[in-house]
């Protein structure tokens, strides 16, 4: 799979680390590969405050979440030790994530997938990774694709 980068969603990266979750096998093989640099893999700060919010949320971690401690070691060892390209936005991101939005007339939470995708449009990976393809599909002309569809 050499040359090949993606840009994760934050689903992605959850059902990477919830071994419970039918998705988990694909997501975690996928992560793998971009930790090992076999893959480029791309995040935006976005999903860092995404994933710890959701690995700290007994309820959407199935009554068994992290404490803050281990999210927060999860996250500085899998994610920020440069292995895994974490890129922020910019004006540039703000402005064409705003249009995108009014545009597609797009309202509340939507304008968080807006910004990630306007994210990798800007950053040109080979492809967009979701379990949540239709939120994307539309955006723009970036690839969007589930992990089992790459691995």
């Amino acid at each position: 799979m050499q040359g090949v980068s993606v840009f994760f969603d934050t689903n992605v990266l959850v059902y990477a680390h919830d071994e419970l979750s039918p998705f988990h096998n694909n997501s975690a093989l996928l992560l793998d590969l971009a930790i090992k640099k076999e893959i480029t893999g791309i995040i935006s700060e976005q999903n860092v405050m995404e994933l710890y919010r959701i690995l700290t949320n007994a309820s959407a971690m199935s009554g068994k979440p992290l404490s803050p401690a281990e999210a927060k070691s999860l996250i500085e060892e899998t994610y920020l030790t440069g292995n895994i390209k974490v890129v922020y936005p910019s004006n540039d991101t703000m402005r064409k994530t705003l249009e995108i939005a009014s545009r597609r007339k797009l309202s509340s939470a939507r304008i968080f997938d807006v910004r990630l995708y306007v994210q990798a449009l800007q950053i040109r990976p080979t492809y967009f990774i979701t379990y949540n393809t239709g939120d994307f599909r539309g955006l723009g002309d970036l690839p969007v694709k589930t992990p089992d569809e790459i691995v």
